[in-house]
């Protein structure tokens, strides 16, 4: 049972977009809001029993989620927040509003899918005779057993597009032998290389107005496959449009052959990712973790690299967590006892199935969720192993392992797990997270007086490529630029210093400052609204008219994502890939599956619409 206290309104969305939450129709309810925009928000595992997120509802049209009741408080109750949000959210809902526009024009387009409360597919079955449900279920169970797929992924959204397809066919030329048009495994790998192809010329057309704008950033790691032992340079980019909708996509899974992962090599393959997009040397913002040859590669042409906030706090929890194990004997001896636990439970049969949550490993890709995880497992778990290491006569495995410690360990790490997922997000701007994420609360105010600074420094830099404001229209876009320099004490010196476009203009510098001390000033005096669903695009969007030189500098510096943890997920999948008997695939096939699967779990698959949608 998943705790939807521990949910987030960004887990949410994701898993809804991948399809692995569902929405759910609220049979009970009759405001025309829940009727025509919001949903109930549930899941349903593999024996079709469904789970309802008790608090949570989201909206049909852009997958956004709101809690309607909060978190339990001390007495196990939960405050009702009624549809407040949901009220302010439709009336802004982007998505919401694109598709009442177009419905006067164009066909209707089906709606999001919201699931009834009652099994999956159920109210289709009514078309088929008993006859043909039986064949149908039969057909089912052999792609299930012949392929040794999961019963899930007969409600994979690939899977039903391939029968609906067949079925359209059918419909239009009559009764066929699938056997006499389906396409072979040889057919379709070309196929995905020539998606793969069609999807990077559309991604590099929709990237080349991102691109002057100065509103794209990026992720960069690197990764070997278990079987293989081969690599993958992942480069994933974010961007944003005119209308503060932040985008990612993931541009290359490329193989590295060098077998010598030097700076040197790592740069050299970076860079042909960066003439093939036309992407700007030195001013585009990449996020990474700190390994030394990853460090070393982009600090060639000194790029505008950020370290991973997620693999810094990492780092912090894992110094802290050795240190306290060197120093501290009964520490230790705890730690030993779970790795020890942890390894004869995977190893031996009859435990893990008997566990209310299985005990978890590390997380190899993200290894920051370990330290939660793990012992939140344990946790749960601890009188149920307590029983059943009694009946082995293996109780001794639990001796070392104090459970008053391990609750307060599960206790400290839980606000790291939810930082984590605040840093993690890749559909919301997550770099203003990065401060109140790290540092303590006492240097704000200095950490405040910095921005100041940076602000400053960035509206000269920058401001000349955008339309100035209506206070600006004086000043001159179009003058001359002389170079740039570093500037002492700035503190977004890495993210500008390798600008290829020189920033330092003629016009006038002074009516600058004063404008941006006003709208700075104007900031300072607004207050957060109650409704604020924490995306700051959907602020800066609203107020582009009356704070236009920080709404243009929040363009450029809130695409940059607060962590790497898009291109670590990127290697889940490709591992995935790897693993289930295909790893004999070229390089090439495995990264054309790999930047599709993405691209299509994006809702960006590669057709003749794509740029239009995302233009």
């Amino acid at each position: 049972m998943i705790d939807t206290d521990n949910l987030t309104s960004g887990q949410i969305q994701r898993k809804l977009r991948a399809k692995e939450f569902v929405l759910m129709q609220n049979s009970k309810a009759t405001h025309k809001l829940w009727i025509n925009d919001i949903s109930l928000v549930g899941i349903i595992d593999d024996d079709g029993k469904q789970q309802i997120f008790d608090g949570w509802a989201a909206c049909k049209h852009c997958l956004v989620a709101y809690r309607t009741h909060s978190k339990k408080d001390a007495s196990e109750n939960k405050k009702n927040y009624a549809l407040t949000s949901f009220h302010a959210h439709i009336k802004e809902c982007r998505t919401r509003s694109s598709k009442m526009t177009t419905s006067t024009s164009v066909a209707p387009k089906e709606s999001v899918p919201v699931q009834t409360l009652m099994p999956r597919f159920a109210y289709n079955k009514s078309q088929l005779n008993e006859r043909l449900q039986k064949q149908l279920k039969d057909a089912e169970l052999k792609f299930v057993t012949a392929g040794s797929h999961s019963f899930n992924a007969l409600e994979n959204g690939g899977v039903l597009d391939l029968v609906q397809t067949a079925i359209d066919i059918g419909a239009q030329v009559g009764k066929l032998n699938v056997r006499d048009i389906f396409y072979g495994r040889k057919t379709i790998r070309g196929e995905a290389i020539s998606k793969f192809n069609h999807f990077s010329t559309t991604i590099r057309q929709i990237l080349d107005e991102p691109i002057k704008n100065h509103c794209v950033a990026a992720t960069c790691d690197m990764w070997t496959d278990d079987y293989m032992k081969r690599s993958y340079l992942d480069f994933t980019v974010f961007w944003t449009n005119d209308k503060y909708k932040l985008s990612h996509c993931l541009l290359r899974c490329k193989h590295f052959p060098e077998d010598s992962k030097t700076g040197i090599n790592i740069w050299q393959e970076i860079k042909s990712i960066f003439e093939s997009f036309n992407l700007s040397f030195g001013d585009t913002p990449i996020v990474t973790d700190q390994g030394s040859n990853m460090v070393a590669a982009f600090n060639i042409t000194e790029e505008a690299r950020i370290p991973c906030m997620a693999h810094r706090c990492n780092t912090t929890l894992e110094t802290a967590w050795n240190r306290v194990d060197t120093k501290n004997s009964t520490f230790a001896v705890f730690n030993v006892a779970v790795r020890e636990l942890r390894k004869y439970a995977n190893q031996s049969s009859g435990i893990q199935n008997k566990l209310p949550k299985t005990l978890k490993s590390g997380c190899g890709t993200r290894p920051w969720r370990s330290y939660f995880t793990v012992h939140d497992s344990l946790n749960d778990s601890f009188e149920a192993l307590n029983i059943i290491l009694r009946e082995r006569q293996e109780q001794y495995r639990l001796f070392n392992i104090d459970p008053t410690l391990l609750n307060a360990i599960v206790q400290l790490m839980h606000p790291f797990s939810m930082i984590f997922d605040k840093l993690e997000m890749a559909d919301q701007p997550t770099l203003q997270n990065v401060v109140p994420s790290y540092y303590h609360p006492a240097l704000l105010g200095i950490q405040k007086k910095e921005v100041r600074k940076g602000l400053h420094i960035l509206a000269s830099d920058i401001i000349h490529h955008f339309d100035t404001s209506r206070s600006l229209q004086h000043l001159s876009d179009d003058a001359p630029r002389s170079p740039s320099k570093r500037i002492k004490n700035d503190p977004f010196a890495d993210f500008r210093s390798g600008r290829t476009t020189q920033n330092q203009s003629i016009f006038d510098q002074t009516a600058l400052a004063k404008e941006l001390d006003r709208q700075i000033q104007l900031y300072d005096t607004m207050e957060i609204d109650h409704d604020y669903d924490n995306n700051p695009f959907t602020f800066w969007h609203s107020h582009k008219g009356d704070l236009s030189i920080l709404s243009k500098i929040s363009k450029s510096l809130l695409v940059i994502p607060a962590s790497s943890a898009e291109s670590e997920r990127h290697f889940s999948i490709a591992g995935q890939i790897v693993d289930e008997l295909r790893s004999s695939l070229d390089p090439d096939a495995v990264e054309a599956l790999v930047v599709l699967k993405e691209a299509y779990i994006n809702k960006m698959w590669p057709t003749e619409t794509l740029q239009k949608e995302h233009s």
